[in-house]
């Protein structure tokens, strides 16, 4: 309603007016490019402010300007486009336009290949002002800008790692960590890893993880995930490692950046190499009752073998026992401060009991004399701690049965 008293009011008054008197009424308005500034950058491309300085120097409401607009890159025509405004502009009023522009990396590298080595590109920006007013419609203001933008810098992948968070004899986690380089002047995201586990040179697992995150510009990151992987699917690809303690493994790993399209294929990868040890369960055997001393109170001494094929050693923890030798107890409690069971070999457990029953003496004795086998059966339990992280044995039950003879 404004607007069309406005237009009305013009209209009487041109009806008395002369153009000579009309051009020395009527102000042109007074026009200049504050600044360009970016509003954001990420990998998809950047986003610009223009902020125009608009001062009515007349007594009366101009009506908001049409800003046609167009983008070159070193000199090289690239977008244009039509901002209609929001604003109308009252008597002796300065506003300031914001007219923003999208340059899409996509379309940038797609329309000149010869940036994508480069680290910034000139531009300039265009404008044609106009109001739609009888007076001043064909009349075009023009404006011009020129700066510098930066360009997209392909982020890297430099280097990672692979080790055991904790495992059992179920499978393990393992910890897994991409060193990655961003080489632009703005923060990115954390790329999506894609990754294939390979044990033995044969794939396991496949997948890909995401998390959220930055690298900070002009920095490295690291992307850090777990992966955990199941002895099952292990010997479901390779059945023999069933009786393997150790097995050659392969981490390969890609960062997905989303880098635009236009960029072409950037390869980004790695693989990791590797060893993960396949974990065989300690076998625990009785080796015999040895004599010590003989008297009202004899002693002797037993012995337990731990068999361990792993690679890695076992702390021995509440090793307990009941040992009975033709049905009579001999001994029963836990043994103190046993010794570490080694890697890739056998350890003996010793203990030394005494025996001071008289009925018990006497057969022991005509057993000895005559050379003869005795029975015995050993029950109880024992705790195994590996040397790897989160692996062990927390209830190894012993039932042990068997004849010997008492050297």
């Amino acid at each position: 309603m404004k607007l069309l008293k406005f237009f009305v009011t013009i209209l009487l008054f041109l009806a008395f007016t002369t153009c000579q008197t009309l051009n020395s009424i009527i102000q042109e308005p007074k026009l200049s490019i504050k600044s360009v500034d970016i509003a954001s950058i990420t990998l998809s491309g950047i986003d610009l402010i223009t902020h125009i300085n608009i001062e009515n120097p007349n007594s009366f409401l101009l009506p908001t300007p049409k800003i046609d607009w167009a983008l070159s890159i070193n000199t090289n025509p690239f977008i244009n486009g039509v901002f209609p405004g929001d604003k109308s502009i009252k008597g002796q009023e300065k506003v300031t336009v914001d007219l923003p522009i999208n340059i899409p990396y996509e379309g940038l590298y797609k329309s000149f290949k010869s940036l994508i080595d480069l680290k910034e590109a000139a531009y300039n920006i265009a404008l044609g002002i106009s109001f739609p007013l009888p007076v001043l419609e064909n009349m075009v203001f023009p404006l011009n800008y020129s700066g510098q933008i930066p360009l997209l810098q392909i982020p890297k992948l430099l280097s990672g790692s692979v080790g055991i968070a904790k495992m059992d004899y179920s499978g393990l986690t393992l910890a897994c960590a991409a060193n990655l380089e961003n080489p632009n002047t703005f923060p990115i995201p954390l790329p999506k890893m894609d990754w294939d586990y390979s044990v033995g040179g044969k794939s396991v697992l496949k997948s890909s993880n995401a998390k959220a995150g930055q690298i900070a510009a002009g920095s490295a990151g690291t992307a850090n995930f777990e992966i955990n992987v199941a002895y099952a699917d292990i010997f479901n690809v390779i059945d023999s490692l069933k009786n393997a303690t150790e097995a050659k493994s392969s981490l390969l790993l890609g960062a997905d950046f989303s880098l635009p399209a236009s960029f072409g294929e950037v390869k980004n990868s790695l693989d990791i190499p590797g060893t993960i040890p396949i974990p065989q369960m300690p076998a625990i055997a009785f080796q015999g009752i040895t004599r010590k001393s003989l008297g009202r109170t004899m002693e002797f001494d037993l012995a337990w073998e731990v068999d361990n094929k792993n690679a890695f050693a076992f702390d021995v923890d509440n090793f307990a026992y009941d040992f009975k030798v033709n049905n009579s107890q001999w001994a029963k409690g836990q043994i103190n401060n046993p010794p570490k069971v080694k890697a890739n070999g056998k350890t003996l457990i010793p203990l030394t009991v005494s025996v001071s029953s008289t009925q018990i003496i006497a057969e022991l004795v005509d057993i000895i004399n005559r050379g003869s086998s005795v029975n015995y059966a050993c029950s109880g339990s024992a705790s195994l701690i590996s040397d790897l992280p989160g692996l062990s044995i927390p209830n190894y039950l012993l039932d042990l049965q068997g004849s010997t003879r008492i050297r």
